[in-house]
């Protein structure tokens, strides 16, 4: 095997291949990816589309390594507590357990004692502090004046508050965020052009130097892979460039992530342990500084066994894939840096077109940036709603037996309760069904074998909505049909079978219930078949949140 040699081959010579095994279908439409930024993703990525960046490539590598803090880490969890002397006591445990950093979310108001002070004043000597405060919870801070002068100097982390606060010096405490722009709906693009775009405007008659070592960032990350790994090593580059502009060196500039809640769903919430384990592997190769794994059942009721498995997520990575000993594990990656350099150019111009506008505060007040976002937000909605995106066990692969938790998330988390998720649509369709007593069944008008795809189709659609439709035997003509729909006091049905046999069907139909088609069927057609109760289709592409609410508003209101 060692001896043995594989023939070079040119992309040109894969693309015709490509083009053969897709049998005449386009190849640009077939295999390169739009994504939500406008960029294109192409199929295969080579050395040769690498080399073609030039001395590039080298300058952006190295400003990605330049900007981290270190190759490892800071592992970043919240706990929950209803009190002070809780919060020490679980925030201790969680150290204990591979938690890195003293996170403090001041959302729920405590009473600090000075005994207590005092034990959380021992704990951020010894770790990274991350404090997120609220307007009238800012008695936590009084925490520094537990700490002896000499000592002041070794504290290091950040505090997001939403009043000006007063921390020693290595506590970072002028926050830019994106989140607000990511749980808005924003792409990538938006995030890193809105983020230069916050850091002028804080330069705006203040000290670069003064000002940028006390300021900090902060991304969400959510489940595209490759694009998250562009999005975060993109910064990097744009921040150096930024640097670069004002005629400064290049301060590192801590970037603290956490898995975004935007693809978190209610809806089978296992899953969403899938998409923190996405999400923080995306961000650690991205270069983050510190991140936090939101619970799989954040948008419920956490409780100290997700928190844990939470933790545990990124302490996997950690000590299993090693990746904690390499500043830049993406480095040199074709599709990666390729991806990387897009982001940077389209964050770059968008950037500046923010400040053709006037900069961020005048983009805001007009509300072109809103309504900007809001377009990419929509996009994103339809594209959940055909299913062009998936989302395992809530668009796709749903369980319709699901008992969900109907509880909102926690006051202490209230900067995510307005926060646009892909799910929702979905999850309140599934309450609708609750309260819906729909009668609805699969009928069969060929046998089951011959049509058990388009069968098992149209039953993972209908469960989306929570509806579960009882399967027919073959019905083979349109009296049994006729029949069936009586017996079974039906509220709506689906025909399933071949285009043949099922126009030959049709006609001979004569009931008062709704009936749709499986498949893609002309306007002409589907308007000539309504006499006869086949009102409308289901076929891969459909709207699947429109479609479901109309079909959900044929029941009967559930006693």
């Amino acid at each position: 095997m060692k001896n043995t040699k594989f023939p070079t081959h040119t992309y040109s010579e894969w693309q015709q291949a490509a083009e053969k095994a897709i049998k005449g279908k386009s190849f640009e439409d077939t295999l390169k990816t739009p994504t939500i930024e406008d960029v294109t993703l192409e199929p295969l990525y080579t050395k040769d589309m690498l080399d073609r960046l030039g001395s590039y490539l080298p300058a952006q590598v190295a400003a990605i390594q330049h900007g981290k803090h270190q190759p490892s880490w800071l592992v970043s969890q919240e706990v929950t507590a209803d009190s002070a002397a809780e919060y020490l006591t679980l925030m201790k445990d969680d150290l204990s357990r591979g938690n890195e950093t003293v996170v403090y979310t001041g959302f729920h108001k405590f009473e600090w004692s000075d005994e207590q002070l005092t034990e959380l004043a021992q704990l951020i000597v010894e770790y990274p502090l991350y404090f997120k405060l609220s307007g009238d919870d800012q008695d936590v801070l009084r925490v520094f004046d537990f700490i002896a002068p000499e000592k002041l100097s070794q504290l290091q982390g950040v505090i997001f508050s939403e009043e000006p606060v007063n921390a020693p010096d290595n506590v970072r405490t002028q926050l830019v965020d994106t989140i607000p722009i990511h749980h808005a709906g924003g792409t990538a693009v938006h995030e890193l052009g809105v983020a230069l775009s916050i850091l002028a405007e804080q330069l705006v008659n203040n000290d670069f130097t003064e000002t940028t070592k006390n300021t900090w960032i902060r991304f969400a990350v959510d489940t595209q892979f490759f694009q998250e790994i562009a999005k975060l090593r993109a910064f990097r580059v744009l921040w150096q460039a930024f640097c670069s502009a004002y005629g400064n060196e290049t301060p590192k500039l801590p970037v603290y992530t956490e898995t975004s809640v935007r693809s978190y769903s209610k809806l089978d919430p296992y899953v969403n342990l899938l998409r923190a384990g996405n999400s923080t592997f995306a961000a650690v190769l991205g270069g983050t500084d510190a991140h936090t794994v939101h619970p799989h059942d954040f948008l419920t009721e956490p409780d100290l066994s997700s928190r844990r498995i939470a933790r545990n997520v990124q302490l996997v990575i950690k000590e299993e894939a090693h990746v904690s000993h390499v500043v830049d594990p993406a480095a040199g990656s074709y599709f990666i840096e390729t991806l990387t350099k897009e982001y940077v150019e389209a964050a770059w111009n968008y950037f500046l077109e923010i400040e053709n506008i006037g900069g961020y505060s005048e983009a805001i007040k007009s509300g072109w940036l809103t309504d900007d976002i809001q377009a990419k937000w929509i996009e994103r909605e339809k594209n959940v709603a055909t299913r062009k995106q998936s989302l395992i066990g809530t668009n796709i692969y749903a369980n319709p037996q699901e008992t969900v938790k109907n509880v909102k998330t926690d006051d202490s988390h209230i900067e995510y309760m307005t926060a646009k998720r892909l799910a929702t649509p979905f999850e309140k369709l599934r309450a609708q069904s609750k309260a819906k007593n729909l009668n609805s069944a699969i009928i069969l008008v060929e046998p089951l074998k011959n049509i058990k795809a388009q069968v098992d189709f149209v039953s993972g659609f209908l469960a989306v909505g929570g509806i579960e439709a009882k399967v027919s035997g073959h019905l083979q003509t349109a009296e049994e049909i006729n029949q069936f729909l009586i017996n079974e006091n039906l509220d709506y049905a689906v025909l399933c079978g071949s285009k043949e046999a099922i126009a030959n069907l049709v006609p001979k139909l004569k009931t008062e219930v709704n009936i749709d088609v499986a498949g893609k069927y002309p306007r002409e057609q589907l308007n000539e078949w309504q006499q006869y109760g086949v009102n409308d289709t289901i076929y891969s592409g459909k709207h699947i949140t429109s479609k479901l609410a109309n079909i959900l508003a044929l029941g009967k209101e559930a006693l």
